[in-house]
């Protein structure tokens, strides 16, 4: 699925290059209602429109209304909102952001988490802090979310195949040092927005980092990493946007 968005953003960026040199060449003219806006004005729009595109695919609500706003801020003129400042703009857009997480968020008032092995029941926690865990020892996958807080996970299991990690407005950290991969292969998708993820890889893990990267950082600090014997090759995917992926060696 990556693969397909990669390419389609690609294509994408290719038409723009060549949009922007044939009007520069005056191939072509813009409508006048868009004329006014700058070379690098339509080219953030483009970007933002990208990054829509890939938040609702994968539901989220931040890249979609923040991008909004954003494009909103540069055709204030050809949209006739110049009334309306740029900090308003973004501040409607986190307030739209925080309502949808809230009105959308699967389980608000109870859950039950289920991790290491363990149950423990949370309710009436706070409507903005989101967390929900599942472990399936049986498949060997690991589901964790976390949104408008901070969360440290442990994976401590025998038969760790795949985890899927996904933060919004918050901050996670996730130590696979006392999981077990016999089959050889981990698989690891992780969906970072306006927000930070840490994720502590052991020291015999060979990585595949396969993670895209939009107006965010992706810190790889187990690239190029010397390791004598790598028992196990971790394939990390996933996407960043407006946040920071750590990829630590533990």
């Amino acid at each position: 699925m990556n693969r397909k968005r990669n390419v389609l953003y690609a294509i994408l960026l290719i038409v723009l290059a060549v949009c922007l040199i044939l009007w520069k060449l005056n191939v072509f003219n813009l409508p006048a209602s868009v004329a006014g806006v700058s070379t690098w004005g339509l080219i953030v729009s483009v970007i933002m429109l990208l990054i829509i595109i890939h938040s609702v695919l994968d539901l989220n609500f931040a890249g979609v209304f923040i991008p909004l706003a954003v494009i909103g801020i540069v055709f204030d003129k050809p949209l006739g909102i110049t009334a309306i400042s740029p900090g308003i703009l973004i501040i409607s857009a986190v307030l739209l952001t925080i309502a949808f997480e809230m009105l959308f968020s699967k389980h608000k008032h109870f859950r039950r988490h289920r991790f290491h092995g363990e149950e423990e029941e949370n309710a009436f926690r706070s409507e903005k802090y989101f967390e929900s865990t599942s472990v399936d020892d049986e498949m060997g996958h690991i589901v964790h979310t976390a949104k408008f807080g901070s969360a440290t996970k442990y994976v401590r299991t025998s038969n760790l195949i795949s985890a899927d990690l996904s933060t919004q407005f918050g901050e996670m950290s996730v130590f696979f040092d006392g999981a077990q991969a016999p089959g050889g292969r981990v698989n690891i998708h992780s969906q970072v927005s306006f927000g930070e993820m840490d994720l502590y890889i052991p020291k015999d893990w060979h990585v595949e980092n396969r993670v895209s990267v939009t107006l965010g950082h992706c810190d790889d600090r187990c690239r190029n990493d010397e390791t004598p014997e790598r028992t196990v090759t971790c394939v990390i995917d996933g996407s960043v946007a407006f946040g920071e992926l750590k990829l630590i060696r533990v």
